[in-house]
């Protein structure tokens, strides 16, 4: 069985290559005819890995499964995929008993024409309507999509994705439709801005903007017209592909497959030119062209970088020389401050990117690298297939566009720790060299003057919380992972549940919440730690024991006499296998896959804080 797994993974693999070296319709419709007869039914594949995915349309929708569910696939992700039947989502929504929700979906892409929701003779009649008139009309629609949205995010835990209207580029009144109070653009721009108004703060449902990637696309070319007057396909076979990378967006966010660490080479990819031999005044970083191109890319850059993702360089060069244009060249707008990491030197580029990872304590698959090389390129690519390797083109012009257009940094919700990751990162630099000049680990502890707040969760942590959920994976002891609107339904159950959070901040800065732990309260008696999780930044300096030990003191207080804690094995938690009984918990059993079931009674203990750490528990 062992050995036709392994076919079974080749075959896809072979078919998906083909896919990667020429993504045409036609290979996207072979390999997703050739994968759906490949027999998994005897391979285990992770919860994380599989992903419902339902797709509920007034249009045909079936060729826009082809592509997700490829593009799936190529992220390592195993994909089942509900397709709705024609026009019906209306009743599939408002039935519960209807066959999307038997299928139980993850994902849901909501796609409506606006014109379906419409009297038939209302455009032809538009010109002639009474701005109050097209005000109700507004009104009923927006009423309509509010009740179907709320009734299916009442009944799914799904992320619901639900694409706006495209607002047409025909109108009756011509040049004159913005002279209009209400003219027919605006009509269909109006229902758009109070969707994503209304929707802004819902934890579950997010508004897909396909009207701006179809005018980016291009409104004359993304319909094909004959197909849609034969057989209601709206999309073009070639504006498919861009909708399904756009969508594979909210997937990957929602799975944890998004990327957080740029990492970036330095000649004639930050500046043009060659720092060693153009020297500080020689190399193309200004105001005018060619500089200009550099200096846009850098901007984007710093844009992505102060909401949160990390940057970092790989270049080989003189340390000095490339220093040089960070701390005085006029237009370098990168600093230092802004790196969290860098490997400036001549070593190979595949271990420092290693060393870099290690350093900032991410995974090889959380990087995207940057390189003008195409040798380098294919260096990395084929050595650390994890990382994101960027085709970048060979015209500095493109490089903005090319950052902009990834969609690997997408996440579902944006916390106060990823608009201040930057500073955290700096001053991590700052421990790492204090560590390095103390005689020892307790002396360094002692030194951090460390602060651990340690607290049930509130509605402001709650995206926080789920971050780590997803992202953790080291000291993280079951890896289960949640969507926002499954914490946020925890969170609404205090009878059942606890969430904490751990806060740690020193004399170097505050390092944000980086500890989550959900406690589900079985009875009275018996509590059970679901999961328990650290960022790995802090790991080391006793404070995953001070967490631990307030949910043992809130245990105790509520007179709970068994506390049982899971230890699930991934092949990157190995670290904290030993956790619990390191604490005192007790061996109750071990399965063969690796499972281990531990238990503590809370009544029997007295739980001291580490020295040198200050407690502020709520």
């Amino acid at each position: 069985m062992f050995s036709s797994n392994i076919d079974v993974f080749n075959k896809q693999n072979d078919l998906l290559d083909l896919v990667r070296k020429e993504p045409t319709h036609r290979n996207y419709w072979n390999a997703y005819k050739k994968i759906r007869r490949l027999d998994f039914s005897n391979i285990e594949i992770s919860d994380h890995a599989h992903i419902n995915i339902a797709l509920l349309s007034s249009f045909t929708i079936d060729p826009l499964a082809i592509y997700i569910d490829i593009d799936c696939r190529l992220k390592e992700l195993f994909p089942a995929i509900y397709i709705a039947p024609f026009n019906r989502y209306h009743e599939e929504i408002l039935n519960d008993h209807s066959g999307f929700y038997k299928f139980n979906p993850d994902v849901v892409f909501l796609f409506i024409e606006l014109e379906s929701l419409l009297d038939d003779k209302f455009i032809m009649k538009f010109p002639q309507l009474k701005p109050e008139d097209k005000e109700a009309e507004i009104d009923r629609i927006i009423k309509d999509i509010k009740l179907l949205l709320d009734t299916l995010s009442r009944q799914s835990k799904a992320l619901i994705i639900f694409s706006n209207f495209i607002v047409p580029t025909f109108t009756p009144f011509g040049i004159l439709d913005n002279k209009q109070e209400i003219g027919l653009k605006s009509f269909y721009r109006y229902i758009n801005i109070r969707i994503e108004e209304l929707f802004q703060a819902d934890k579950q449902i997010y508004i897909f903007d396909l009207n701006e990637v179809v005018s980016k696309y291009g409104k004359d070319s993304y319909k094909n017209s004959p197909m849609y007057y034969r057989g209601s396909i709206v999309f073009d076979e070639l504006f498919l592909p861009r909708v399904s990378y756009e969508l594979i967006g909210y997937i990957k966010a929602l799975k944890s497959k998004n990327r957080k660490c740029i990492v970036l080479d330095l000649d004639n990819t930050l500046w043009g030119g060659i720092i060693g031999e153009d020297g500080l005044e020689g190399i193309k970083l200004n105001v005018s062209y060619p500089g200009n191109e550099f200096i846009d890319f850098q901007r984007s850059l710093l844009s992505l970088n102060n909401r949160g993702i990390i940057l970092a360089v790989n270049s080989k060069n003189n340390l000095e020389d490339a220093f040089e244009v960070f701390h005085q060249h006029p237009y370098m707008l990168i600093k230092e401050n802004n790196l969290a990491a860098y490997r400036i030197n001549w070593d190979d580029k595949v271990q420092n990117l290693i060393e870099l990872a290690k350093e900032l304590n991410i995974g090889l698959d959380s990087i995207v690298f940057f390189d003008d090389s195409p040798a380098e390129r294919a260096h990395i690519q084929m050595s650390l297939p994890d990382v994101q390797v960027v085709d970048l083109p060979s015209s500095p012009a493109l490089y903005r566009k090319t950052l902009e257009d990834l969609n690997d940094f997408n996440t579902l919700s944006l916390t106060s720790e990823d608009l201040q990751r930057s500073e955290m990162y700096h001053a991590r630099r700052k421990r790492q060299v204090l560590e390095e000049q103390v005689p020892s680990v307790e002396e360094f502890i002692k030194s951090l003057e460390i602060v651990a707040k340690v607290q049930y969760t509130n509605e402001f942590s709650l995206p926080r919380v789920t971050s780590l959920i997803n992202r953790t994976n080291q000291f993280n002891l079951t890896t289960r992972r949640y969507t926002e609107n499954e914490i946020h339904q925890m969170y609404a159950n205090p009878q059942k549940y606890f969430i904490y959070t751990l806060q740690v901040q020193d004399k170097f800065g505050d390092e944000g919440i980086v500890g989550v732990a959900i406690v589900r309260k079985e009875s009275d008696e018996k509590w059970v730690i679901d999961s328990f999780l650290m960022s790995c930044r802090v790991i080391g300096r006793k404070i995953e024991t001070i967490f631990l030990y307030k949910i043992l003191k809130t245990a105790k207080q509520h007179k709970v006499k068994i506390l049982e804690a899971e230890y699930i094995p991934t092949k990157k938690n190995s670290l904290v296998k030993e956790f619990y009984p390191e604490h005192g918990f007790q061996l109750v059993k071990e399965e063969s896959t690796g499972e281990i079931l531990w238990k503590i009674h809370p009544l029997d203990l007295k739980t001291i804080y580490p020295e040198y750490i200050q407690v502020d528990e709520e």
